[in-house]
């Protein structure tokens, strides 16, 4: 599916989470839970699988480092 970083927690278990970039293996919608929100069940690359609501997540890009690989970009010249 994509790739998404998760940028705020408004749930505790998406607080360990903020700053990290998971695949987006699932979604879920108003139809099939129970409040009614939309999001997203992300999987981290140490296997852990995690719900999300949008608000939670935006999309992050290939260039972008994943989770743990907060390291720049380029070596310093």
């Amino acid at each position: 599916m994509h790739r998404v970083r998760v940028v705020r927690s408004f749930y505790d278990q998406s607080e360990p989470f903020v700053g990290r970039v998971g695949e987006v293996i699932g979604h879920w919608g108003a139809d099939n839970n129970q409040e009614g929100r939309d999001g997203f069940m992300v999987q981290f690359d140490d296997g852990t699988v995690v719900g999300f609501s949008e608000n939670e997540v935006e999309d992050a890009s290939e260039e972008q480092p994943a989770a743990g690989g907060e390291e720049a970009a380029e070596a310093p010249v």
